[in-house]
């Protein structure tokens, strides 16, 4: 680095003589070189929360060993990424679960490549902790281009049950072992900040990314996926279950169990069932035929249909949906059914478009859904209105636990991270709406929302403008009190009954 002849100038006037100018000369050198080599720059020096991955997920081969003895996992992936940003980038974040170590990292040659590795919380969640991993990338990674890393792992599971996750009870078990994204079990690209994670996700929603999984445990054992079962193999005690993704995925579920498996071949509905359940499997199995032959008929054949199979879960690991799975609790497995119903009616749940979703179009539907299903294959006349009031009583609840929830609108939920409400005041909303609107609106509304889009995803503020141009009854004030507003929220925690609460829109 060479400096002009007014800085040594500067310097000789001062009397600082040479040292003093050697040591500015190292100052600035050492400046410019962490200009060109810090992580993607100088936009590194801001918090996780404000930075935007640049890297997405094209392509995720996953190669994983499961130690019972030691409860412990072993894992290889290889990350085929894409830059989508306009900017080169020099390193890629990572994060796993805190208690599984990355032990080397590599480029699709096999050369190594340095890293670092800490254990921090999240900016956004503090209960919550990452191993945060920083690579640098052999070569700048331009704009538009593909790179390949390979990651070598291993540790332990743990879950976040004390960071808030009540269901992320995630660890290595005999009796039950999961292997998804909520706990980080393997590496992901991204932050430790649910904002740009969150954002990475819906990236994945809308594209999804294709995957390869190989999962190795003792003979005895099965291990479950959504996928197309590609290889099985077996060697000195120990099986290799190689799954391949049916549909592009927006993330990757694992299951290992003494699973048994059912299977209708006309339908491509399959369910991997606990030994001991198998009675209530064919229940799971038939009630997954009949609503989703219900909710084809109300709302019109799924855009690129396909094989869909259902995992068992321990009970309290939360049930979920990808685009070709459901993982199902082990109590819907019994009595709960309607769980089935929920689930499956989120195969026609566009993808939401908000920045923060408050989650009302999606899980405040199926919810509402869940029971109305409920009464109409199961012959039970009164389910949607105990629905109601379990929900009712769970929204009450809730406004205890997080006072705010109170003098926060649906429309505002995401923003204020209170996304749970949507499972119990969202499912009361949409009982209303049905209940003003009648039946055969109301499906038609749900039909064309998803018809029109079921591809492209969809805003909050889309799935209102369907409402109101299929309603032939005004909804002004509905809207402003259910979903710009709180004034619902006042009447639900009031002794006001419900049918009271509905005439306030008939009139």
């Amino acid at each position: 680095m060479r400096l002009s002849k007014d800085i040594q100038c500067y310097f000789a006037n001062r009397r600082v003589g040479n040292i003093a100018l050697v040591k500015f000369k190292i100052i600035m050198a050492g400046i410019v070189c962490w200009c060109a080599y810090a992580p993607n720059g100088l936009a590194e020096t801001q918090r996780f929360s404000d930075r935007e991955v640049a890297l997405e997920t094209l392509n995720y081969k996953l190669a994983i060993r499961i130690d019972h003895k030691e409860n412990k996992l072993r894992g290889r992936c290889w990350l085929t990424m894409l830059n989508s940003c306009k900017q080169t980038v020099r390193h890629i974040p990572i994060i796993l679960y805190p208690q599984l170590k990355v032990i080397t990292v590599k480029t699709a040659d096999g050369t190594k490549l340095p890293f670092s590795q800490e254990v921090l919380p999240f900016e956004d969640r503090e209960k919550k902790k990452v191993n945060y991993i920083d690579v640098a990338a052999r070569n700048p990674i331009p704009a538009g281009e593909k790179s390949i890393v390979q990651i070598e792992y291993e540790g332990q599971l743990g879950g976040y049950v004390d960071a808030g996750y009540r269901y992320v009870q995630d660890h290595i078990s005999e009796e039950f072992t999961i292997i998804r994204p909520e706990c980080h079990a393997y590496p992901i690209i991204g932050y430790p900040s649910e904002k740009p994670l969150y954002k990475s996700i819906m990236k994945y929603f809308k594209k999804g990314f294709d995957y390869w999984v190989e999962v190795t445990v003792p003979k005895d054992f099965v291990v479950a996926n959504g996928g197309k079962l590609v290889g099985k193999t077996n060697e000195n005690g120990m099986v290799s279950y190689t799954y391949k993704n049916i549909k592009p995925a927006w993330r990757i579920d694992v299951c290992v169990a003494t699973y048994g498996i059912l299977e209708d071949k006309e339908s491509g509905l399959k369910v991997y069932y606990f030994i001991n359940d198998e009675s209530a499997a064919k229940k799971v199995l038939d009630a997954m035929k009949r609503s989703h032959a219900l909710f084809s008929k109300w709302f019109g054949e799924l855009k690129n249909r396909g094989s869909l199979t259902v995992i068992e879960l321990s009970n309290s690991y939360g049930s979920q949906v990808d685009v070709t799975c459901i993982l199902l609790e082990r109590e819907a497995f019994g009595e709960k059914l309607y769980q089935v119903y929920h689930e499956v009616s989120h195969l026609w749940s566009p993808t939401s478009l908000d920045s923060l979703p408050s989650r009302f179009e999606t899980e405040g539907l199926a919810n509402f859904l869940q029971f109305l299903v409920g009464e109409k294959l199961e012959n039970k006349e009164v389910l949607l209105e105990k629905g109601l009031e379990e929900k009712r009583r769970d929204f009450i609840k809730h406004c205890q636990w997080k006072p705010k929830l109170r003098d926060t609108p649906i429309a505002d939920y995401g923003k204020q991270n209170l996304t749970d409400a949507s499972y119990s005041k969202g499912m009361i909303a949409f009982y209303v709406l049905y209940r003003l609107v009648g039946e055969e609106t109301f499906i038609n509304i749900v039909r064309t929302f998803y018809q029109k889009h079921g591809e492209s995803g969809a805003t909050l503020e889309d799935f209102i403008n369907v409402v109101k141009q299929l309603s032939r009854t005004d909804l002004t004030k509905f809207f402003g009190e259910w979903i710009y507003g709180v004034e619902s929220s006042e009447y639900l925690l009031s002794s006001m009954s419900m049918e009271h609460i509905i005439a306030k829109y008939k009139t």
